[in-house]
């Protein structure tokens, strides 16, 4: 039975183990857990105990859509892949990944809202998906294929309409960096999932269906749709320094520089040809489906591998060692990138391990004879394919490295363990990068570091919540004229007090420096960074995509004011249930204090949830820096915000009460990670 509109009503869950093949309502978990992340997470603490490690075969693998999925909501052709990771390190741990394209629509209508995958097929197989049947086949002949081809043979067996999900070589030799991919483009990045679903011997996901997602209000989502679309056609009112202004170029309503087949080639070579009419090189806008922004660039040439250029990627692999991303993508980056692709494996864990190989050749911490890599040719093709099929097959250097960079440097240890820091800044039990803003040449907005600093401290991967800041403060930066990497926080707030008031409550949010101006402001960082991640966990929950929602900030009206509702107003439009502000801020936290339970179940501690030193060296414009002291205190500040436990970061009982997550706080209590009247 449905329940509701945006929902088909049924989660299609897999035993590889036994080949059981059955069906639960999706009803078991929404609205209460709402969609996407909410429902995976709530899936991942039933039934993901944390002895379960991430290649056991009890450990689920939850592919799960929300209520916009199948829907022509603007964004919404995206998912959410949950579970048990294997890339974080040391500790395993709860994650998520989001994934674009076209597959989560094709689920829906096949007639599922979740697909969830457990045990170890005896042989390689691959599910089937259609029209309400699923059914599972071998794979024999598909193992060894990388994801392009594997896609080709699926779509011989099944038809070209067919959207294929697929690990490749990496995701067989369980890697624990290895993604898995969607129209050979679009990826689970983080967490390693391609290496889950390697250890439980699926190779791929293919579906295709002919159904449709019921909605509630259809003329209110045309409606919506079209605004929402129209804002995105209108160019900004300032040309972005920080991007080429062009005849038929697209902002979106970041106000700032992504637009439409912009996000990802910047300068460099490879743009350069397909500006060229006579070179046989061209770029064209493409988006996932239901896009009206179409970021990404699809990219042919005569002696070239065909995609899309995606957003890490562009920072994958440059001449440079990544160093000067400014160079822009040349063909043989371009290669890298897609041969990657082929693969399997997380680019931006590549952009952390190559630089990290640059830096140990340069120390002499490691030698082309030891590692059999020619490291003095970082930024050849013949580096490029050594390395990447070295770890695609777990060869030499490559069978420590597909174990991902901070494990492989805590294993070689000594100085390879200090270089990586760099790369992998966290100190704690719970690995993640630094900020990716940092490849663009240094931190964005040094004034704003401490709202950065406390994100990016509290997850365990890459903090998307970080986007939902920096399209403020990248949009209000371009609506005077500077660029987010380097603007004045003093010129910034005359902008930014109304939008913060009307996004917080409080227009002091934009306040950046203390009063006097002396020093960098730290006390508004934990009620933003707690808004911010609500807003973060409720869009990977509809789900929509972090490159246009939360909208916020708009570069055309005269105020800069966005819409921070529209995801609630599409929400009521597709499934007929009106949900308010105080009603959306409830279930944001109860999703945010389920995933901190999960992570407290996994082991984490405040400990673990620790700022690298370069957040105290760097300096903002007018000489201003932040304090160790500051963030802790904005740490503490966070924690009770939240209501949780100030000494372990762990939901207190009342809390949990009072977001309905009573079977949490008794889960909890059992293991002894709540105290008696806590």
């Amino acid at each position: 039975m449905s329940p509701g509109g945006g929902w088909v009503g049924k989660i299609l869950r897999v035993d590889l183990s036994s080949g059981k093949i059955s069906e639960t309502p999706t009803s078991d978990y929404v609205p209460r857990f709402l969609g996407g992340r909410g429902l995976g997470a709530k899936i991942c603490w039933d039934e993901v105990p944390p002895e379960v490690s991430a290649f056991d075969p009890e450990a689920r693998l939850v592919f799960a859509t929300g209520p916009l999925q199948g829907t022509l909501a603007p964004t919404s052709g995206r998912f959410m892949l949950l579970g048990k990771a294997p890339q974080t390190a040391p500790v395993e741990s709860y994650c998520r990944s989001g994934v674009g394209g076209h597959w989560a629509p094709e689920l829906k209508w096949a007639g599922y809202d979740a697909l969830v995958v457990h045990g170890r097929a005896p042989k390689p197989v691959y599910l089937w998906i259609s029209d309400g049947t699923a059914a599972l086949h071998d794979a024999s002949r598909l193992w060894g294929l990388d994801t392009y081809r594997t896609q080709l043979q699926l779509w011989g067996l099944h038809g070209k309409k067919t959207r294929v999900m697929t690990i490749g070589r990496a995701g067989e030799s369980r890697s624990r960096i290895a993604c898995i991919l969607t129209d050979t483009g679009d990826a689970s990045g983080q967490g390693g999932f391609g290496g889950v679903m390697g250890s439980k011997n699926l190779k791929a996901i293919a579906v295709s269906g002919t159904g449709a997602v019921p909605v509630a209000r259809p003329e209110l989502l045309a409606k919506l749709t079209a605004s929402i679309r129209a804002r995105f056609a209108r160019k900004a009112a300032r040309s972005d320094p920080y991007t080429p202004d062009e005849p038929g170029f697209k902002f979106n309503i970041w106000g700032g520089g992504y637009g439409r087949g912009g996000l990802t080639l910047l300068q460099g070579e490879l743009l350069d040809l397909c500006r060229d009419p006579g070179s046989g090189y061209r770029q064209a806008p493409d988006g996932c489906f239901a896009c009206p922004i179409a970021c990404r660039s699809r990219v042919t040439g005569p002696d070239i591998t065909p995609g899309v250029a995606l957003c890490v990627q562009a920072y994958m692999y440059m001449e440079s060692m990544v160093h000067r991303p400014e160079k822009g993508y040349s063909k043989v980056s371009w290669q890298a990138a897609k041969l990657a692709d082929l693969l399997g494996i997380n680019s931006y864990e590549l952009m952390a391990i190559i630089p990290w190989l640059g830096d140990c050749f340069r120390e002499k911490v490691l030698t082309e004879e030891e590692t059999g890599l020619p490291l003095r040719e970082i930024g050849s093709w013949e580096f490029a394919t050594k390395l990447l099929h070295m770890i695609a097959n777990r060869e030499g250097l490559g069978d420590l490295l597909a174990e991902g960079g901070q494990r492989a440097a805590a294993k070689l240890g000594g100085k390879a363990e200090d270089l990586s820091r760099l790369y992998y800044p966290r100190s704690g039990r719970f690995g993640g990068y630094r900020e990716h803003w940092v490849y663009l040449g240094g931190f964005p907005t040094g004034y704003a570091l401490a709202h950065l600093a406390l994100a990016w401290a509290l997850d365990n991967r890459d903090a998307n919540v970080s986007h939902g800041l920096m399209s403020l403060l990248w949009g209000a930066a371009h609506s005077i004229g500077q660029t987010a990497l380097n603007a004045v926080p003093e010129d910034l707030t005359p902008v930014l007090r109304p939008v913060m008031q009307r996004v917080f409550g409080f227009a002091e949010a934009a306040e950046f420096v203390t009063p006097d101006g002396k020093a960098l402001e730290w006390r508004w960082a934990a009620p933003v960074v707690k808004r911010f991640q609500e807003q973060a966990i409720l869009k990977d929950s509809f789900v929509l995509c972090d490159m246009a929602f939360p909208f916020l900030y708009d570069a055309n009206t005269p105020d800069h004011i966005g819409d921070p509702s529209l995801e609630r107003r599409l929400y009521e439009a597709v499934t007929g249930r009106e949900m308010s502000e105080e009603e959306a801020g409830a279930l944001a936290a109860r999703l945010c204090t389920l995933e901190r339970a999960l992570a407290a179940r996994d082991g984490r501690m405040p400990a673990d949830d620790t700022f690298h030193d370069l957040y105290f060296t760097r300096k903002d414009a007018a000489g201003r820096r932040l304090t160790r002291e500051d963030l802790e205190r904005a740490k503490t500040a966070f924690y009770a915000l939240n209501g949780w436990n100030a000494q372990t970061g762990i939901p207190l009982r009342g809390t949990l009460a009072r977001l309905g997550l009573g079977e949490v706080a008794g889960d909890l209590a059992r293991r002894g990670l709540l105290p008696p009247g806590s």
